[in-house]
C-alpha cells in the first residue's frame, strides 16, 4: 500500500547540500556488533519446514487454516502440509470491487480479508457467499490475523479492531493511533503491529490496553513477525529491530536510513536463526537473529517491497527490477531469476514444491522451485497472489478473490 509515497521516499535518498546531490550508499553498520555466528546448515535437512511452530500453534495449523499474514508467526510462507498442485480450475469468484492488495487468512472454513475501501470481509471458504462485512471507516492494507473467536484487524485511520469471528460484531477496539499497514501478529495473548507514527505497539487482548509502545526512527509499515521468543520488524528508518516480549530492545541493524536509499517496506520471514528481508535500496538481506550479525545480503537490480518465503534451503524474493530471486539461504547466492515482465511487489507462496508469484503484469506464475520453470500461470494477480486450505488454492487478483481446485 502507499506505493504513490515511493517518489518521496527516493527523495528523501537524495539530499542537496551545497548544490550537489548526495545519494546515499547503502551500507550496514555494525556499530561494534558482533559478527554472524554459523548458519545452521544441518536444520535445512533435519525438517521441511523453515521454522519449528510451537505444539499449540502446530495443532492448529495442522488442520489446514492459515490464520496469519505469511501462514505462521514467522511469516515464512510456506505451508508444509498442503498438497495442491496444479492445473486448477476456478470453483468460484468474488468480485470486491477494490483493491486486494494482501491475502486472505483462513480460520474454521471461512475467509478474512480486507480491501483497499476499508472493509473486512468474511466469506464462505466453500461457496464464496458473505458472512458478514465490516465498515473501517478507513482503507486498509494488510491482511487480518484469526485467534479464537476474535479477528483482528487494523487500518490507515489508525484503528485496531477486535470482530467476532462468526458475527463481525465488533468486541473492542483501539482508535486515535497514526496509519497502520501492518498485519497484525497474536502471539502469547498480545497483539503486536506498526505504525507510521514510528511506533511498534503491544496490546493486551484481555484488558484492551497497550501494554508498551517502542519507538523506531521512522514510519513501520511492514508486519512484526516472531521466532523463539524474538520480535524482529523493519523501520523506514533503514534499521532492523529484535525486541522481546516486553518490547526491551533486544538488537538493532542500520542499512543507511533516511541519507541512503534503503529504508524497509517488507516483512522479514525468520527462519533457521536467520532473519531474511527485502529493502528499497534493492538489496535482500539475511541478519543472525540472535545477535543482528550480517550473514549476507544479495543485490537485485530494484528496490524490493516484497516480504521473502522461506522453503528448505531457498530465499524466495521479488524485485521492482521485473525479476523473481530464487537464494540459498545460507549463502545469499544467486539460484536462479524469473522475468516476471514488471515490478514484483507482493511476497510470493510456496506450496508442495511450487512458489506463487505475481507482479504488475497482471499475471500470476506457479514456478518450480528448485529450476524456476514455469508450471502454471493464471491471467490476474498483481500483489501477494496465494494462500491455500487443504482443499482450495485462494488467489487474489487485482480487485476478485479467485477459489480454485484442482482438475480432476
Amino acid at each position: 500500500m502507499h506505493r504513490r509515497f515511493l517518489f518521496i521516499d527516493i527523495i528523501a535518498a537524495l539530499v542537496v547540500l551545497g548544490g550537489i546531490a548526495a545519494v546515499g550508499v547503502v551500507v550496514v553498520h555494525h556499530g561494534g556488533a558482533p559478527a554472524a555466528t554459523p548458519f545452521p546448515t544441518q536444520q535445512l535437512t533435519q525438517t521441511a519446514a523453515p521454522s519449528p511452530l510451537p505444539s499449540s500453534a502446530a495443532a492448529l495449523l495442522a488442520l489446514g487454516d492459515w490464520p496469519t499474514y505469511g501462514y505462521n508467526a514467522a511469516r515464512t510462507r510456506f505451508n508444509p502440509l498442503i498438497g495442491l498442485r496444479p492445473p486448477y480450475h476456478v470453483k468460484w469468484r468474488f468480485k470486491a470491487a477494490a483493491l486486494l492488495e494482501f491475502p486472505p487468512s483462513i480460520f474454521a472454513g471461512s475467509l478474512y480479508f480486507c480491501t483497499q475501501h476499508g472493509h473486512v470481509y468474511c466469506l464462505d471458504a466453500a461457496t464464496g457467499r458473505i458472512r458478514w462485512r465490516f465498515r473501517l471507516g478507513a482503507k486498509s492494507a494488510s491482511t487480518p490475523a484469526v485467534a479464537g473467536q476474535v479477528v483482528y484487524a487494523t487500518s490507515i485511520g489508525g484503528r485496531l479492531v477486535a470482530l467476532d469471528r462468526l458475527t463481525g460484531r465488533l468486541r473492542w477496539q483501539i482508535a486515535g493511533l497514526g496509519a497502520i499497514e501492518s498485519s497484525p501478529l497474536v502471539w502469547q495473548g498480545r497483539v503486536f503491529f506498526g505504525s507510521l507514527d514510528d511506533h511498534v505497539y503491544a496490546v493486551n487482548v484481555k484488558t484492551h490496553r497497550i501494554v508498551w509502545r517502542f519507538a523506531t526512527g521512522g514510519p513501520v509499515k511492514g508486519s512484526v513477525s516472531e521466532l523463539n521468543g524474538r520480535l524482529v520488524v523493519g523501520s523506514y528508518d533503514g534499521a532492523l529491530y529484535c525486541l522481546g516480549f516486553d518490547g526491551s530492545l533486544l538488537w538493532r541493524r542500520s542499512t543507511g536510513g533516511v541519507l541512503s536509499s534503503n529504508q524497509f517496506y517488507a516483512t522479514p520471514a525468520l527462519a533457521y536463526d536467520t532473519a531474511f528481508i527485502g529493502g528499497t535500496g534493492d538489496r535482500v538481506y539475511a541478519f543472525d537473529l540472535g545477535n543482528g550479525g550480517l550473514r549476507w545480503s544479495f543485490s537485485t537490480g530494484g528496490w524490493v517491497y516484497s516480504s521473502p518465503a522461506v522453503w528448505r534451503d531457498l530465499v524466495f524474493e521479488g524485485s521492482y527490477d521485473g525479476y523473481f530471486y530464487a537464494l540459498n539461504a545460507a549463502s545469499g547466492t544467486l539460484v536462479w531469476r524469473f522475468y516476471a515482465g514488471a515490478p514484483v511487489s507482493g511476497a510470493p507462496t510456496v506450496l508442495d514444491g511450487i512458489v506463487y508469484v505475481s507482479s504488475f503484469a497482471g499475471r500470476t506464475w506457479g514456478l518450480n522451485t528448485r529450476t524456476g520453470r514455469v508450471v502454471w500461470s493464471f491471467p490476474d494477480g498483481r500483489y501477494t497472489p496465494v494462500t491455500a486450505d487443504r482443499q482450495t488454492l485462494y488467489l487474489s487478483g487485482n480487485t476478485t478473490l479467485y477459489a480454485l481446485v484442482p482438475k480432476r
